[in-house]
């Protein structure tokens, strides 16, 4: 259960980072809500992905499941981005911040972890830490998106090393 809890606060981590920097968004709680539920259907999409192709990679799976978390860890800490007007819909801003979470979760879709404690803590985690990073002032900065990469890259290679 903690495993599935960390998972889904680490999956939301990177939206502070990317709407942090965003600037003044008309409806924040709106694109909060969106983003919230995309945190959840990609996932969701993501683990029936992953127990799949477990189904047919049963020790590759591992490997697999390593390389797409520090992958995916690596391009957070080396991704940086400047912030510039919006003109984009929430929905379709939603959309971008939250397709990650696909690769992320056929990781854990992999690792067999509990899916609707994973996606419900992802979503959770994504609403209240996008409506937080979009409403704040104090939150800014790429220092978070390195965290957030960081904390994936790690859970990469001890799901490498873990047997």
């Amino acid at each position: 259960m903690t495993t599935e809890l960390f998972a889904g606060l680490l999956t939301a981590l990177d939206v502070v980072a990317l709407y942090c920097v965003l600037p003044k968004i008309r409806f924040p709680l709106i694109l909060a809500i969106w983003t919230g539920l995309l945190h959840m259907i990609f996932p969701l999409l993501g683990f029936l992905a992953g127990e799949w192709v477990t189904s047919f990679i049963v020790e590759g799976g591992r490997y697999i499941s390593s390389i797409l978390l520090f992958l995916t860890g690596a391009h957070l800490v080396l991704h940086q981005q400047k912030p510039t007007t919006l003109l984009i819909p929430p929905i379709l801003l939603a959309v971008v911040v939250s397709i990650d979470t696909f690769s992320v979760s056929l990781s854990f879709g992999m690792l067999q972890l509990q899916k609707w404690l994973f996606i419900v803590n992802a979503g959770f985690f994504a609403l209240i830490f996008s409506y937080i990073a979009l409403k704040s002032k104090v939150i800014k900065g790429p220092i978070l998106t390195r965290i957030s990469g960081v904390c994936l890259m790690i859970m990469g290679l001890l799901t490498l090393l873990n047997k």
